[in-house]
């Protein structure tokens, strides 16, 4: 497949693709998946599979932590596109004190013919998100 042949064009559908995460709109993001999408933070946890599971994985992680994005630079290929990106995260000491922790991203994002996000692989700095974690008396 080239990029000629998706349905949109992949920064067009980047784009898109973005607005679901930076809004926190799990309905937006899980439409823009496959079916049988594989969604896979690479923290630990197990690969989310299906397009139902992904929404409630957003659902979930949206009640828990309040991040934002910050881009560093995205890069666009055939059939995917890898995005490196800070996450802020807002976080609480054990005692209650406020703190903004910053932490490292990549994904690796592959998409099908009709557009549609097939996999989504989210790496992350895991000594940055372990201090954070750690910090606010997080396990994870």
């Amino acid at each position: 497949m080239t990029t000629a042949e998706l349905a949109l064009p992949l920064p067009d559908l980047f784009a898109r693709y973005h607005v679901g995460w930076e809004t926190r709109d799990p309905e937006l993001i899980a439409s823009l998946h496959s079916e049988d999408t594989v969604f896979h933070l690479h923290d630990g946890s197990d690969a989310v599979r299906g397009r139902d599971a992904l929404r409630q994985h957003c659902i979930d992680m949206f009640a828990r932590f309040d991040f934002t994005h910050e881009v560093v630079r995205t890069l666009y290929c055939d059939d995917h596109w890898v995005i490196e990106w800070t996450m802020v995260l807002a976080l609480e000491e054990p005692g209650g004190a406020p703190f903004t922790a910053r932490v490292e991203m990549l994904d690796v994002v592959t998409v099908n013919a009709r557009g549609e996000v097939t996999r989504k692989d989210v790496y992350m700095n895991g000594a940055e998100a372990q201090a954070a974690f750690a910090r606010a008396g997080i396990r994870r």
